[in-house]
């Protein structure tokens, strides 16, 4: 009878860190927004993809802004966690989960593009 080598599993702190901490800056940014709305300031308004104006909003303490900073919080939560998970799975050798996230990325980046074009 012959057993298996135990397969090392990847450590998942970082992509767990990495997660977290997205969320916990969305949830940050979009309560700022949240605050700075129900003070009366003035909301702002700006096309997302309009990052200078975004800057100046953030700088303008304007409500529009916040809440997109954390729309792209929100956005890039699952990318970071992604590269993050990555770095973990090939620490260990594991290249088919490592692919897989990549392939992930790769999903997510397609969606963006049609998203941005339509």
């Amino acid at each position: 009878m012959t057993t298996q080598p135990a397969h090392e599993s990847a450590p998942r702190r970082a992509t767990s860190t990495a997660i977290t901490a997205g969320v916990a800056a969305a949830g940050v940014l979009f309560a700022v927004a949240m605050v700075l709305e129900v003070l009366g300031s003035d909301p702002g308004s700006g096309e997302m993809t309009d990052v200078a104006a975004v800057l100046e909003g953030l700088v303008a303490l304007t409500p529009w802004a916040w809440a997109t900073a954390g729309a792209y919080a929100v956005v890039a939560t699952p990318v970071i966690g992604l590269h993050v998970t990555i770095r973990e799975y090939r620490s260990v050798g594991d290249w088919r989960t490592m692919l897989l996230a990549v392939a992930d990325i790769g999903v997510l980046a397609v969606s963006a593009v049609v998203a941005i074009l339509r």
